[in-house]
């Protein structure tokens, strides 16, 4: 069962991010050197793909605004609270989507299908085995989730820490002359501000990570839901077209 677990979340992957799995030596490089990659950017493209939808609505909502400005004689004040509306009106349709645009983890119909497959080919022909999968799965999930958190508390701890040093230097500064203070200061403006597009920019990719490993274990959990369900089609088939 662990290494039937192994095979499918490994060839779920690899579909997923539409990369070979079959030939090892390649297989082996890609898995260390491109999926990392691929995984960001699958998990940052559905991290961003909310905010996208609010930029292209807000976009086409401002340029219709633009286009039938000349015509209607718009006054510039209103034409202000007009450009707020196109801004925040997308932003709260995006904000309070309904479930059914977004409850899925991003997980599509193939990679349903090609987990059935997989769970197909390690021989899982019962409900049986498919939950021992299931039970597997889930010890994965909660190490990715494990992961995800520790890097979240490092980047917290990192940028404490940066604080806490940010506040002894000036703090010691604050009995120099003015002119030492206040180049001190404009050095550590841009210095803070480094650190915190950095730590920015850190959690982003966690947070891409965490969105990607949702896809690529939901996958399999929709897979090894609806193979449950053709197994159980295919027992009740049996049951009413078998003999009385």
């Amino acid at each position: 069962m662990f290494e039937s677990t192994k095979n499918i979340l490994e060839k779920t992957e690899a579909h997923i991010l539409k990369l070979p799995s079959d030939n090892k030596l390649w297989s082996l490089f890609t898995r260390y050197m491109v999926f990392p990659l691929k995984y960001l950017w699958l998990g940052l493209g559905e991290f961003f793909k909310p905010a996208s939808l609010w930029v292209i609505v807000s976009m086409v909502l401002m340029t219709a605004v633009l286009m039938i400005k000349k015509d209607f004689d718009i006054n510039p004040e209103y034409l202000i609270f007009i450009m707020n509306f196109c801004i925040y009106f997308p932003m709260i349709l995006v904000i309070f989507a309904v479930p059914s645009t977004y409850s899925y983890y991003g997980v599509k119909d193939d990679y349903i299908q090609i987990t059935v497959k997989n769970i197909e080919s390690e021989n899982m022909d019962s409900i049986e085995k498919i939950e021992l999968l299931e039970e597997n799965i889930e010890k994965i999930y909660s190490r990715i989730c494990s992961r995800v958190s520790f890097y979240k508390w490092l980047v917290g701890a990192v940028w404490t820490l940066y604080l806490v040093i940010l506040n002894f230097e000036l703090r010691f500064l604050m009995n120099s002359s003015v002119q030492s203070v206040n180049q001190a200061i404009s050095e550590n403006i841009f210095s803070f501000g480094l650190v915190l597009f950095s730590a920015i920019g850190v959690l982003l990719l966690v947070v891409g990570y965490k969105r990607a490993s949702d896809v690529l274990i939901k996958s399999i959990e929709f897979g090894c839901v609806e193979k449950k369900y053709r197994l159980l089609k295919k027992t009740h088939r049996k049951i009413f077209t078998g003999p009385m």
